[in-house]
């Protein structure tokens, strides 16, 4: 009995104990001094910044407990010039615990540049889904920068038992309708389509309703744990592109520049 006490206190104490803090349940949603609001304070950053024509940003997703490569890529990120922002999508956490996704802002928030948060499937794991709502916001918003929307959304369907509101075509469909001042469309989204996770009989919807808008540059994903880019849908001009995780040491380098969609697979 003892020689096990032994071994189960120490892991126990390793859960419980977070940097400066203390995960009193592991479903616990939040703890009193949990950061709020995150996405929209950051895009509020974002959108004091004078910019220029051209829009640079980094995609990545996939931070689950990889912490020091976290660390280098926040330091492989500061090292490039003029970088807009970061997304991070999804997959912040690996079993929806408040401290694992404070963890991680702790880092993030040491960008020289604003990042977002977008919603994963391990991030609905336990009370996941109030402790991101509580930290970054909705699990579908949109924000506007240079004249380019960014539609962030939950494509996440097996954690709603593919229950057919997941994605949500219908918000989808008016995000992505012409708008005054946006000259241009980008989906950011964790499960790409035609991966296992997402509700197959969505996808014909889901990828014409993001293709069929004649100002799409591209949809962005995560999820997969390897590089790759594929064009569906009869409007095979569209690159949909997921990213590697974190863990990979990789991450991807996007330009917009003049209407025109550029993107680089960079090892760090």
């Amino acid at each position: 009995m003892s020689k096990r006490i032994k071994i189960v206190f120490p892991f126990m104490t390793l859960l419980l104990l977070g940097c400066g803090g203390f995960e009193y349940s592991p479903n616990q949603a939040f703890s009193g001094d949990s950061p709020k609001n995150l996405n929209q304070k950051n895009i509020q950053r974002l959108n004091q910044t004078q910019g220029n024509e051209r829009i640079r940003f980094i995609l990545t997703g996939d931070s689950q407990r990889s912490y020091k490569d976290s660390e280098d890529l926040v330091a492989a990120v500061n090292k490039l010039p003029e970088i807009d922002f970061l997304v991070l999508a999804g997959d912040i956490s690996d079993f929806g615990l408040s401290q694992e996704m404070e963890w991680i802002d702790q880092i993030f928030s040491k960008l020289n540049s604003p990042y977002i948060g977008v919603i994963g499937n391990h991030d609905l794991t336990a009370n996941g889904e109030k402790v991101f709502k509580r930290m970054f916001g909705e699990l579908d918003f949109s924000f506007i920068y240079q004249g380019v929307k960014f539609v962030c959304h939950n494509t996440n369907s097996r954690e709603s038992s593919f229950s057919g509101n997941v994605p949500d075509i219908q918000w989808l469909k008016q995000q992505f309708l012409p708008q005054e001042g946006v000259n241009a469309y980008v989906a950011v989204a964790h499960v790409p389509p035609g991966d296992g996770d997402f509700d197959a009989a969505l996808e014909t919807d889901y990828v014409n309703t993001i293709n069929n808008s004649p100002h799409t540059l591209a949809a962005l994903f995560a999820h997969q744990h390897n590089y790759s880019v594929f064009y569906p849908g009869f409007q095979q001009h569209i690159p949909y592109i997921v990213t590697d995780p974190v863990e990979k040491r990789k991450f991807i380098l996007i330009e917009i520049i003049d209407g025109k969609f550029k993107f680089e697979n960079i090892k760090y």
